[in-house]
């Protein structure tokens, strides 16, 4: 084991708090924490999954790496009983930072099945999925459409006559344009299309397509499919395309559970559809929490660094300093770190309400599914943002250094900034939460009472804020301030709507010419609902004094930060001055200050691996020069002394010089 670097091991030293105590609190306690150690230890130990030469393969070795990898795991899962769900998939991504050929097999297609299947559909499909007989993927997006459900152009259309249904790709935009395991990998497909009975269309409704061969794996007759081509990250996955011509398959074969279709044509429902909103919410949480992972990732590597890079004195024949010292450096750096802890405590805080949700759902009692669905579109937006901006920002901090691909800066950056357009495109994610903020606004004018998250709408003194001494140094206060912003840009959303309306604007017209007020009132109601989320946390953490006041700074940086990033918002009516503005300002810079001592110990407590941080920057040890120089010799441009570009070009220039020179 190698030698702790000097200032990284004086920044462990002086820190007043218990990183491991931090880690209990992030994982949801000290048995989930157990629980990660062994299926890391389990993983990480086995040779299938060594990384060394991660930067140093291309994207077909990636990609064939990652079809040997998945099913390896899945028998080594199946060895020691641990389930290949969401969950697993999720700490499977955190520990080898990397995505499977195969994970949209286990995350989309056998969920949806298990959702929207019947009992029958279930015993069959899923069985056979589970032991890899069939591999799957989930077909919805379009070369033409993604977001838009209603705008889907593959056709499903039912024939009486033989019980099938008919599947079409009928224009060039319609056929199935990015499912991942799509294009090389999967042989069967949950596949999205408008069905069809007698001329009549019913919507979207999915099927179970069989694509491949299950003996040779060549495409079927009447399936033209392949991979849509490299990516900027993502080459361990075959995102691909599929063009259907007069596909048939049994009627059976459409997923009835909630929507039937009768050997004769007869089109029925039965049960509340609403419910297969939930793998779209489950699917969701798991992108909540992989924003908090990946930007907890990249901030291990970019405070870690900044703690042993030293650059420039702060007096003249003065000592080097670590560049964490500087001021900028933690204005960079800080806030993303608050922001991680506020993203890990708002996905546990949403977890629950889903599991609430479920067990009511249960109860046929759908209540809660709106404002849970609106929340997770809304925070799937803010959150994949959020974090993307954040990591870019700590690819900036780490300077040149951060450039170099073994730094694991750019590959954490370009593999998750996908996440801001799958599964859904973030601002029409968004725009799903402002909808549902302006239907509560109206019920609230007609003088129902909201509850919820947004149930600020139905109180009348909700515009009111008093400031007092220290109140910024309040988180509760933060999170009125925070409540009362979220209030006006909705209420100013939905005023000026009404004035486009009343002007003789169509809905459709007013929408439009509303969207990035919109949007904005979306943000701050999410900005508010992370703050009193990570509020809420911070109370149950009353008997750990010592980490409560840390991460107390932590809130009070986050809630800051948007004040000053949104001081405009903030001071809309008057209700915060500009003076007030620049006292909250000042407190942000000293709280910057006080997460200093810090830094190093709330990175250490997101408990990264250094197999799996996969950065010659951020490892436990700090030695980020020693690797930066072992990883270089081990390029391929640096096996021979003299490149082969010198005999093919240089040489020419060589001829005639010379031999002194």
């Amino acid at each position: 084991m190698s030698p702790i670097n000097r200032d990284l091991q004086k920044e462990r030293d002086k820190a007043t708090i218990d990183s491991s105590l931090i880690t209990h609190i992030l994982d949801g306690g000290i048995e989930n924490t157990n629980y990660r150690h062994y299926v890391e230890k389990l993983l990480l130990e086995d040779p299938i999954f060594d990384e060394k030469d991660r930067y140093l393969i291309g994207p077909e070795e990636k990609y064939d790496l990652s079809v040997k990898r998945s099913l390896h795991l899945s028998k080594l899962l199946k060895k020691h009983n641990i389930k290949l769900d969401g969950d697993a998939l999720l700490l499977i991504s955190r520990t080898l930072n990397s995505d499977l050929a195969l994970s949209i097999h286990s995350l989309m297609f056998m969920p949806t099945i298990e959702r929207l299947g019947t009992n029958e559909q279930k015993a069959k499909w899923i069985k056979l999925a589970s032991e890899f007989k069939i591999i799957g993927t989930y077909a919805q997006t379009e070369l033409g459409h993604g977001t838009y459900l209603g705008g889907l152009e593959t056709t499903a259309t039912y024939d009486a006559s033989t019980q099938q249904f008919v599947l079409n790709s009928p224009t060039l935009t319609s056929m199935k344009w990015w499912p991942g395991g799509l294009g090389l990998s999967c042989n069967y497909a949950v596949l999205l299309a408008q069905l069809v009975i007698q001329g009549k269309k019913y919507g979207p409704h999915a099927f179970l397509v069989k694509i491949r061969s299950l003996h040779n794996h060549q495409p079927l007759p009447g399936r033209q499919m392949g991979d849509i081509g490299l990516k900027w990250d993502y080459s361990t996955v075959d995102n691909g395309f599929l063009r259907l011509d007069n596909v048939r398959i049994p009627r059976d074969q459409m997923l009835m559970k909630y929507t039937k279709v009768a050997p004769d044509g007869t089109y029925s429902t039965s049960g509340n559809i609403k419910v297969t909103y939930g793998t779209m919410i489950a699917v969701r949480l798991t992108i909540i929490a992989f924003s908090f992972l990946e930007l907890a990732r990249a901030l291990t590597i970019a405070v870690r660094y900044s703690a042993v890079r030293r650059q420039a004195p702060l007096e003249i024949g003065g000592e080097e300093v670590q560049i964490l010292d500087y001021q900028t450096q933690q204005q960079k750096l800080f806030p993303g770190l608050a922001t991680a802890y506020a993203f890990c405590f708002i996905h546990q805080k949403i977890t629950k309400m889903y599991h609430k949700m479920e067990a009511e759902i249960m109860q046929d009692n759908f209540q809660s599914l709106p404002e849970l669905h609106a929340l997770c579109c809304g925070l799937k937006s803010f959150c994949t943002s959020t974090s993307a901006e954040f990591i870019n920002i700590c690819r900036f901090a780490c300077g040149g250094q951060g450039l170099l691909m073994s730094s694991g800066l750019p590959s954490i950056y370009a593999r998750f900034s996908a996440s801001c357009t799958y599964e859904g495109d973030n601002t029409v994610m968004m725009l799903q939460l402002s909808r549902y903020l302006l239907k509560c606004l109206r019920k609230a004018q007609e003088g129902v009472t909201i509850e919820g998250s947004a149930s600020y709408l139905s109180d009348i003194s909700a515009d009111q804020l008093t400031t007092y001494d220290d109140c910024w140094t309040q988180p509760q206060f933060l999170c009125d301030a925070f409540k009362i912003r979220s209030y006006k840009l909705v209420m100013a959303a939905g005023q000026k709507i009404g004035v486009l309306l009343a002007s003789g604007k169509t809905p459709g017209q007013a929408w439009n010419e509303s969207l990035v007020q919109l949007v904005n009132c979306g943000e701050a109601h999410m900005q508010y609902f992370v703050l009193s989320g990570f509020v809420e946390r911070l109370r149950e953490l009353q008997t750990m004094q010592s980490i409560q006041s840390k991460l107390n700074d932590l809130c009070q940086l986050f809630g800051l930060y948007y004040i000053t990033k949104h001081r405009a918002d903030f001071m809309m009516d008057g209700y915060l001055t500009q003076e007030q503005i620049s006292e909250a300002t000042e407190i942000y810079l000293k709280v910057l200050s006080s997460i200093r001592p810090e830094a190093v110990s709330l990175v250490d407590a997101f408990d990264y691996r250094d197999e799996c941080v996969h950065s010659t920057l951020g490892c436990y040890d700090g030695n980020a020069y020693q690797r930066l120089y072992e990883f270089a010799k081990r390029g391929a441009r640096n096996q021979s002394p003299v490149h082969e570009t010198y005999d093919k070009y240089l040489v020419q220039l060589i001829k005639g010089m010379p031999s002194k020179l």
